[in-house]
C-alpha cells in the first residue's frame, strides 16, 4: 500500500509538470464549453411548446389526452395523416391500438412516445388511466432545456469524461523501456510494473474526475447552464466515461510500438470521431445516426453516455441506464484484459 501511494504521488506530480496535459484536460474543456455557450445562447433555454397529436374520430384515448394540458388534439382522417405529418401540423399520430406514427425524431415526438408507453403500462396493470399524472415527468421543469441543442452539451461532457485517455497512454509509456528513460530504469529494478500501472490508472481517474467536476461547476455557476437534475445516475455515467477513457488509453499505449506523441494523436482522433457521431458537432448528426444506423448509437460509448445523460435529465427516463453502464463495463474489462495480454512478459533485445 505504501508503495502504491508513493507511486501515485510521483505520477500525480509528473502529470502536473506537463503543461500540455494541464491545458487539454483542465483548461481546454472550459474554453470549449464557453464557445458552445456563446454559439447556442438563446437556443438552449427554449420552453416546451404545446404538442399537436393526431387521432381518428372515436379513438378511446381521446379523453385521456384531453386531460393533458400541453397536448393539442387534432381529429384526423386516414387521407390527412401523411399530409399533416409532412407539414408538421401534428407531431405524431396515435391510432386505436396505440401505435405511434411520426415523421421525424425530436423532443415532442419523444414525449408522445413516453405518454403512449405509460398508457400501455396502465392498461396492462388494469389501473384507471385518469389516476396517472402525465404532466409530472414532462412539465415540472417548465424551463428545462428541451431544445435539441442540449445534445451538443451532453456530448461535450461525455467526450471530456473520456479525456483520461491521454493519462492512460502516458502511464503505459512510462513502464515501456523502449519509450522512456523511466521505463528503462523500471525494467532493471525490482519495482513491480503492475503497481506502477495501477497507480497511474488511479491518478488518471482522480485527475480527470477533478477536471470534470470543475467543468460542471463552471457551466452551472459561471455560464448558468442547468444540465443536471438527476445527480446519482449522471455521476455514475461520468465515472464510467472516465474509466472507459483511461482503459482505452492504456490499450492504445500497450497495443503498438509507435511514439507517445503518435499514440496521443490516435487517442484524440478516436474521441473526436466518436463525439462527432454522438452529435457534438451538431444535433443533425445524432438524428442521421438514429434514423439510418441506430446500432452505432447503441455501441458508441460516447453516444451511450450522452444519450443517457439526455434521457435521465431531460426526459426523466432511466430505463436504458443499466444497459448503457453494462456495455461500458464490458468495454473497460475487454480493453484492460487486452492491454494485459500486450504488456505481459514483454522483453527487449536491447534498450
Amino acid at each position: 500500500m505504501r508503495s502504491l501511494i508513493r507511486n501515485c504521488i510521483y505520477q500525480g506530480k509528473n502529470m502536473f509538470r506537463d503543461f500540455g496535459y494541464i491545458f487539454w484536460s483542465l483548461l481546454y474543456p472550459l474554453i470549449l464549453i464557453s464557445f458552445f455557450n456563446i454559439a447556442f445562447s438563446g437556443m438552449i433555454n427554449m420552453k416546451l411548446e404545446n404538442i399537436d397529436v393526431g387521432i381518428r374520430e372515436g379513438n378511446p384515448i381521446e379523453y385521456t389526452l384531453d386531460e393533458i394540458e400541453f397536448i393539442n388534439i387534432h381529429k384526423t382522417n386516414d387521407e390527412e395523416i401523411t399530409e399533416k405529418l409532412d407539414n408538421e401540423q401534428i407531431h405524431g399520430f396515435i391510432d386505436e391500438n396505440l401505435n405511434l406514427a411520426v415523421k421525424k425524431s425530436g423532443i415532442n415526438q419523444t414525449i408522445i412516445k413516453e405518454i403512449v408507453e405509460q398508457i400501455k403500462q396502465m392498461q396492462k396493470l388494469n389501473r384507471p388511466i385518469e389516476n396517472y399524472d402525465f404532466e409530472a415527468n414532462y412539465i415540472v421543469d417548465r424551463n428545462q432545456k428541451a431544445n435539441s441543442t442540449a445534445v451538443v452539451f451532453y456530448s461535450l461532457i461525455a467526450m471530456v469524461s473520456t479525456y483520461g485517455i491521454s493519462a492512460g497512454i502516458v502511464t503505459v509509456s512510462l513502464i515501456q523501456a523502449n519509450l522512456s528513460n523511466i521505463g528503462a530504469r523500471i525494467s532493471i529494478t525490482p519495482l513491480k510494473k503492475q503497481n506502477f500501472l495501477l497507480a497511474g490508472i488511479i491518478v488518471a481517474l482522480l485527475l480527470n474526475l477533478t477536471a470534470n467536476i470543475g467543468l460542471l461547476l463552471f457551466s452551472k455557476y459561471v455560464l448558468k447552464i442547468e444540465l443536471f437534475n438527476e445527480i446519482k445516475y449522471s455521476a455514475l455515467l461520468i465515472i464510467m466515461g472516465n474509466l472507459f477513457g483511461v482503459s482505452l488509453g492504456v490499450f492504445i499505449g500497450a497495443s503498438n510500438k509507435k511514439s507517445i506523441d503518435e499514440k496521443i494523436l490516435i487517442g484524440v482522433a478516436s474521441t473526436l470521431f466518436l463525439s462527432f457521431l454522438s452529435g457534438m458537432m451538431g444535433p443533425w448528426m445524432k438524428v442521421v445516426i438514429d434514423e439510418h444506423v441506430p446500432i452505432l448509437a447503441k455501441i458508441n460509448p460516447i453516444s451511450i453516455i450522452s444519450n443517457n445523460l439526455y434521457r435521465i435529465n431531460l426526459l426523466q427516463s432511466t430505463k436504458t441506464v443499466g444497459e448503457g453502464i453494462l456495455i461500458l463495463c464490458i468495454y473497460c474489462l475487454a480493453l484492460i484484459f487486452m492491454s494485459y495480454i500486450f504488456l505481459r512478459r514483454k522483453s527487449y533485445d536491447s534498450i
